[in-house]
């Protein structure tokens, strides 16, 4: 009889680990049977190396149709101390992780947890301390790196000084992912969105590939309740291959996973993790079997290198703690539109102007106030920056309070303009110099603007 219950997918291939040590079949307990446990169980029945013993879930309704040898829990404590198994798979929500994985482990039982290992860096690192302490194996499941396609990339990788850049693409629609398992969204369970769900693996497949890899920014974005539906990761290798990382869990169509290693010839090596994989989530199937099949050998042979989980939660923390502080949001809106009326034109231009580009990366205008309009073609960037090759566009009035800031498009009645570049305050109090970047030197004249014309500020969706 069949250890999985009705409904957790076909047979697939026997799976066997490649060691000539034989130390019997490994008993396995699941705990947490949501959306992602179907594909551990049918690895560990595909594997007659291991054998299903038991499962745990607080719904009883996802405790039937196991076979008799399988007994069901509702309490992993109970499991734990019930002597039926070697090694369990956690597969619970993110923020239980942890001290699930704590109790399995000092009550000297082998964990194999789904990524991430744990939401925070502190978390992952005691977590490792106290399986080398009780002598058990903590093994992070992350299946993109059994895929056949990235096997094969990080397989025929060129020499590294041939490579100019890389790029990964980890794209979803996450509702069509996570089936009734709404704790995907709430980010007191989860601990965040894409980054913490789809990064794990998409950063775990890059370092298949390329090796170790360090976050140098991280930008995240169509925040919903706190969690983030998109982001994008730029990362470094140790010898300095730039790697850049489009993860999305707002997917129109379909998914889209992949990695793109360019060389520096203009040729491109692609991993593309779903090709010849047409049922939905049927990449899962072989990619669940490595991981099961890696793991009974690690627990056997021990492992050849760190679990890369602690190091992956690090690089999810540190984008955190970078994008959740950043002013900036991919695909959101921050702000309306802000209009002013030109109500003095100016049309001469300067050289020499020696403006200064202030550190303010906004300023606030109240209702009324008049501010001058200014074209540059310096391209300051960093505060205290001299702009000298401008061109005046005249004064302009805002109607209503509003905020200007570094990186609005402004639009006149002919079409775009510039961006604003930010700020001189030579004269200020009595008005600021809104910067402007353009591809030349512009006045009003050269815009054919008039008094009462209408400039627009936007800031656009990112």
């Amino acid at each position: 009889m069949s250890t999985r219950p009705a409904g957790h997918g076909a047979p697939r291939p026997t799976t066997t680990t490649t060691t000539d040590k034989d130390l019997g079949t490994m008993r396995i307990g699941v705990i947490g049977l949501g959306v992602i446990a179907p594909f551990f169980l049918s690895a560990v029945e595909d594997d007659p190396a291991l054998s299903l013993t038991a499962v745990c879930d607080l719904d009883t309704a996802k405790l039937t149709g196991f076979a008799p040898s399988v007994t069901t829990f509702t309490d992993h404590r109970a499991l734990l101390s019930s002597g039926l198994v070697d090694g369990v798979v956690i597969t619970l929500p993110n923020h239980a992780h942890a001290p699930v994985v704590a109790d399995a482990l000092r009550a000297g039982i082998h964990v194999c947890c789904e990524k991430p290992l744990t939401v925070t860096s502190e978390d992952a690192y005691g977590l490792m301390a106290l399986a080398e302490a009780s002598g058990t194996t903590l093994f992070t499941a992350f299946h993109r790196r059994y895929n056949t396609h990235v096997l094969r990339l990080a397989g025929e990788l060129p020499d590294r000084a041939d490579i100019s850049h890389v790029t990964s693409r980890y794209q979803e629609r996450i509702e069509e992912h996570t089936g009734e398992d709404r704790w995907y969204q709430d980010i007191d369970r989860c601990g965040g969105g894409c980054v913490i769900d789809n990064g794990p693996n998409a950063l775990d497949a890059l370092e298949t590939v390329l090796g170790p890899l360090a976050l140098r920014d991280a930008t995240i974005g169509d925040v919903r309740a706190g969690v983030e539906f998109c982001a994008a990761l730029d990362l470094v290798t140790p010898d300095g291959i730039p790697v850049a990382v489009d993860l999305d869990w707002a997917l129109e169509t379909g998914e889209r996973k992949d990695i793109t290693v360019h060389l520096k010839d203009g040729r491109v090596l692609h991993a593309d993790m779903l090709e010849g994989f047409q049922a939905f989530k049927s990449s899962l199937d072989h990619e669940y079997a490595g991981i099961m099949a890696e793991f009974h050998h690690v627990v056997r042979d021990g492992r050849a290198e760190p679990d890369r989980g602690p190091h992956i939660v690090d690089l999810v923390e540190e984008a955190y703690a970078i994008g959740r502080v950043k002013e900036t949001r991919l695909r959101m809106a921050a702000k309306e539109p802000v209009t002013a009326r030109l109500v003095k034109l100016l049309f001469h231009r300067r050289t020499d102007r020696g403006m200064v580009l202030s550190p303010w990366e906004s300023r606030c205008v109240r209702a009324g106030d008049v501010h001058e309009l200014v074209t540059t073609t310096d391209r300051p960037a960093a505060p205290g920056d001299r702009v000298d090759h401008v061109g005046f566009l005249g004064f302009a009035e805002f109607p209503a309070g509003a905020v200007v800031e570094r990186g609005d498009t402004v639009l006149g009645p002919r079409g775009r303009i510039g961006t604003v570049a930010g700020f001189d305050e030579c004269h200020a109090p009595n008005h600021y110099n809104i910067l402007i970047d353009t591809d030349r030197v512009l006045t009003a004249e050269d815009l054919d603007l008039h008094t009462t014309d209408t400039l627009t500020f936007s800031g656009g969706t990112q």
